[in-house]
């Protein structure tokens, strides 16, 4: 009996000593080293400023630049399970990601006979699995990213042609690689994230243009989308910093969107400059980018 006695208590000591020890790896994990992919929650708040050039053949045969301001929203997630596949109700690696933006812009054509004004939004979903490196610090994503687009431009000075719109939906490629390195009390991570349309579907509504009495129409088109007839690029390059009571993000973005019909073409190259705010940059507020 004694026996058991001093059995029990020493399976009970061990088994307290094992927990408290594991706590205190777990707390140093999380505070002194990068948290894994899945512990991360980014949400973020962009501005975006920028120079844009425009092609829209149905409303003018020239091209036309201007300056284009945004605002847009994105957000990071894992995915979560109730199957346990990481141990904790989470799949190890894997995560999803939502983008609204919302676009304005001003055009004059090179001519600097004639402007219009347009609008852009776009709304995307998708997922990813997630690669790890150099103690979390190199990570590379790679998934699908299904996006829809609305565009639409408003000629001011020719009444026959006042007003062009399209509508596009798009599988793309998406990947990203970014890189953590730290400061005394800063810590900073560089990305780099591009998109590229697979397959996809174009709008273009039928247009009438009249000239006096002259009335003529051009055929819109409803078709399957590629590479083959429409060339789609969105990239960005930024650093995130991460301070003691907030985190801001700083880069340059591309845009390149190109496609059309026989009848109708657009074109569209920005460049810009990109300022955002990060919230909940982690589910571990004391572990670093």
């Amino acid at each position: 009996m004694k026996i058991r006695t001093y059995i029990l208590v020493l399976w009970l000591c061990s088994a307290i000593a094992v927990s408290l020890q594991a706590h205190a790896q777990e707390a140093v994990i999380h505070e002194n080293a990068p948290a894994s992919y899945g512990h991360e929650h980014t949400n973020v708040l962009k501005l975006r400023a920028g120079y844009s050039r425009q092609l829209d053949t149905y409303l003018s045969p020239l091209a036309f630049h201007g300056w284009q301001v945004g605002l847009g929203n994105e957000w990071w997630q894992s995915f979560r399970s109730k199957t346990g596949l990481s141990g904790a109700g989470r799949p190890a690696g894997w995560g999803h990601v939502g983008r609204v933006d919302i676009a304005a812009a001003t055009y004059t054509n090179t001519a600097r006979s004639n402007s219009f004004y347009g609008l852009q939004i776009a709304a995307g979903w998708g997922a990813f699995y997630c690669w790890q490196w150099l103690d979390n610090r190199l990570k590379l994503h790679l998934g699908p990213y299904l996006e829809a687009g609305f565009a639409a431009r408003d000629l001011n000075g020719n009444v026959n042609k006042p007003l062009s719109f399209d509508i596009a939906v798009d599988l793309m490629a998406m990947s990203g690689i970014s890189w953590s390195f730290y400061g005394n009390k800063t810590s900073y991570r560089l990305n780099y994230l591009v998109r590229t349309n697979l397959l996809g579907f174009d709008y273009l509504p039928h247009y009438w243009q009249s000239y006096y009495e002259i009335t003529e129409g051009v055929p819109g088109m409803a078709r399957c989308s590629g590479h083959w007839n429409h060339h789609s690029l969105k990239h960005e390059l930024t650093l995130d910093m991460q301070f003691s009571h907030s985190t801001w993000r700083i880069g340059a973005t591309h845009l390149l969107n190109d496609y059309g019909t026989a009848d109708l073409h657009f074109s569209q190259n920005t460049v810009g400059l990109v300022i955002a705010c990060i919230w909940k940059y982690r589910l571990y507020p004391n572990a670093r980018l």
